[in-house]
């Protein structure tokens, strides 16, 4: 076996792997021996049919797997003892590669291996970046306290609607139809409240309701699937009324609400729901801080990238690529690049990592704090833990969460050393940051998806929503670089 390396530049290197006939042979020949030993062929018994026959039918494929292991041996071979920091894959200089396994004498291996060059992070440099923190309004703060008090509160059926109830109604053959009063308009809501049970409500329920959606909930269809250009007079007759009393902030509300004791006075209450409120937006927060760290990281950290090959490895990589796409799209993919060297220098640098211990608990705190938090830990530990392993066997489920772990990590790093100006807004003012200012913001929260390489932001579902979490445990977070 013959390994040659010329050095081209910096940043590339020329590796030729030679193969002959007598590194291959012996294990090819053990592999020929074993197989004849299994191998089932008409007219002889197992184990006894002629080595020419069992060459004939297995020798090429023997050879190819065999060279092939070499090859990927002496290839990563070269890159660990030379301590390379491969950029991309290592990419086949076809026209200096020899494969032929109709003549087997030699094989010949050329790889083009590009090599990242050390750079240097100088936080001193890079520009300031602000940190938002959005503060509860009271209105947030009253909405969660009214949520916690109608969690606990008292249920009746009353014979008379009024507003907030709960109203069913039956119509037609055997139809019926539910909603609030608070999903009616003025005009519904007039109609309606009032009324007392069986009474009969006729109305064009196209004109009754605040919006289309809570129309189409009302007669079980979709929106898409709505007809409003005719009439939809319905005789309804009133069947079912709930009323809920929110619970009385109390003594007893204290003891049902927080059976912990944690929490015994209106004051308390409201600290803890200012907490709970603003604890919505921290990943949010936290999402805008990563984007504007990462536009800064990428626009003056200098990184060294060796553009012609990276336009190869790229045409190479990704079969449906032309050279009018990859022009369009060249700078995203030097700053996608670019953010991967930093990301992995960052990891490498503070030593980042997660691991099956760091998902599992992150899902046992996800569920403890979101549907037990009631609760004694003691008193659900078992029921948490089944939950817990059994949200565990999804495999997307664990890699979303060790994304978002791993994204946490590297975030807790940048946080520490840029320049950080923290901010405390309300959630428009947060929303005009993340999004503009705008006449007026309809969305109730903000919502942003990290985009290497790049400032803005785009849409995505919250974290909170579902526990996430990448990869397998005590691993690093490697990057594939792509066009964003």
């Amino acid at each position: 076996m013959n390994i040659q390396n010329e050095k081209m530049n910096d940043q590339i290197v020329i590796l030729t792997i030679e193969i002959c006939k007598e590194d291959y042979a012996e294990n090819v020949e053990k592999a020929l021996k074993k197989q004849r030993r299994v191998a089932q062929v008409p007219g002889f018994r197992v184990g006894n049919a002629p080595m020419p026959l069992i060459k004939k039918a297995y020798e090429k494929s023997f050879i190819a797997d065999e060279v092939n292991r070499m090859m990927y041996d002496e290839l990563n071979k070269f890159v660990h003892e030379n301590k390379i920091d491969i950029l991309g894959e290592p990419m086949p200089v076809d026209d200096k590669t020899i494969v032929d396994v109709e003549h087997p004498e030699k094989f010949v291996f050329t790889f083009e291996i590009a090599c990242q060059k050390p750079f240097e992070i100088d936080y001193a440099k890079l520009p300031e970046i602000t940190s938002y923190q959005v503060a509860a309004s009271d209105d947030e703060i009253e909405a969660f306290i009214m949520d916690l008090r109608k969690r606990h509160g008292k249920y009746s059926s009353p014979e008379t609607i009024s507003a907030d109830d709960f109203v069913t109604v039956e119509f037609g053959e055997n139809n019926n139809g539910n909603f609030y009063t608070n999903d009616l308009n003025e005009e519904g809501k007039k109609l309606f409240i009032g009324k007392n049970q069986m009474e009969v409500i006729s109305a064009d329920v196209n004109t009754i309701f605040a919006d289309d959606n809570k129309l189409a909930s009302f007669l079980k269809t979709n929106v898409e699937l709505l007809d409003k250009t005719n009439a939809n007079v319905l005789e309804m007759t009133v069947k079912y009324i709930g009323h809920l009393d929110p619970a009385n902030i109390d003594e007893d509300f204290f003891k049902k609400a927080y059976p912990d004791g944690t929490v015994t006075s209106e004051e308390e209450l409201r600290k803890v729901a200012a907490a709970k409120v603003e604890a919505e937006y921290v990943q949010h927060t936290q999402r805008k801080f990563m984007n504007d760290a990462i536009g800064a990281l990428v626009e003056n950290v200098t990184v060294e990238l060796p553009e012609d090959f990276l336009r190869r490895y790229i045409l190479y990589a990704q079969k449906d690529m032309t050279e009018e796409k990859l022009n369009e799209e060249f700078t995203n993919y030097l700053n996608s690049f670019k953010w991967q060297l930093i990301e992995n220098k960052l990891t490498k640098d503070n030593d980042i990592k997660v691991t099956d211990a760091d998902i599992k608990e992150y899902v046992h705190n996800f569920f403890l704090t979101n549907y037990f938090a009631q609760f004694s830990a003691d008193d659900v530990k078992e029921r948490i833990d089944a939950i817990v392993n059994d949200t565990l066997k999804n495999k997307e489920t664990v890699k979303n969460i060790y994304d978002q772990l791993f994204d946490d990590a590297i975030g807790k790093v940048l946080l520490k050393n840029m320049k950080v100006k923290t901010k405390k807004v309300t959630f428009n003012e947060f929303a005009d940051a993340l999004y503009g200012p705008k006449e007026e913001t309809t969305e109730k929260k903000p919502r942003a998806k990290k985009a290497a390489a790049k400032k803005e932001e785009t849409a995505e579902t919250p974290a909170e929503e579902k526990p996430k979490a990448k990869k397998t445990a005590a691993k690093t977070k490697k990057a594939t670089p792509k066009a964003e």
